[in-house]
């Protein structure tokens, strides 16, 4: 395929060489309107290559609506409905939860005991991806006095949906520290 082409042989400058030859045509009037489809169509075509695709499926809209938000006791039904029993979660790359009850065993431990600050979210067609910047204080002793550092993490957590629009897989990628913006 020749430099600056698409797979149908086309290019900007076989556009513009169309134009040009056109106006080698005999007949004023078909050269006139032969100009103006050809530049209607570019335009077009260019509108298309130019517009956003279509918006992701109604049912990752839906889930994502129970999967961006930190987990209460009063939402955490909704968002355990999100899961499908096979579930796999993995930080880091390492597997931490190879099933649906493991992983809400892990989550119902961090209930109000995550300082958690959504930073932004993107609906997929197949997954919902959420940037946070994450503080799991679960582990702390329960004595409401005790002094503690916070160690916050920005993390981003991918929710994988399978074809019966159920989570399968959540991947969790997370550094110490904060996200921050380029100067």
């Amino acid at each position: 395929m020749a430099e600056g082409k698409n797979a149908d042989g086309f290019s900007p400058m076989s556009a513009f060489r169309l134009l040009r030859d056109i106006r080698l045509l005999p007949c004023a009037p078909m050269r006139i309107l032969l100009q103006v489809a050809t530049a209607f169509s570019l335009a077009q075509a260019n509108t298309a290559f130019a517009s956003p695709g279509p918006p992701p499926p109604e049912y990752i809209i839906n889930a994502a609506r129970q999967v961006i938000p930190t987990q209460t006791a009063a939402t955490f039904g909704q968002y355990a409905a999100e899961l499908a029993n096979d579930l796999t979660v993995w930080v880091n790359d390492k597997e931490v939860a190879s099933d649906k009850a493991t992983w809400l065993a892990l989550e119902r431990h961090r209930l109000g005991k995550v300082d958690r600050r959504v930073l932004g979210y993107v609906e997929g067609y197949d997954s919902v991806l959420v940037i946070d910047r994450y503080d799991d204080r679960s582990d702390l002793p329960e004595d409401s006095h005790a002094i503690f550092d916070p160690r916050y993490k920005t993390r981003a957590v991918r929710y994988r949906f399978g074809p019966d629009h159920l989570v399968h897989v959540i991947r969790i990628i997370e550094t110490d520290g904060l996200m921050q913006t380029p100067p």
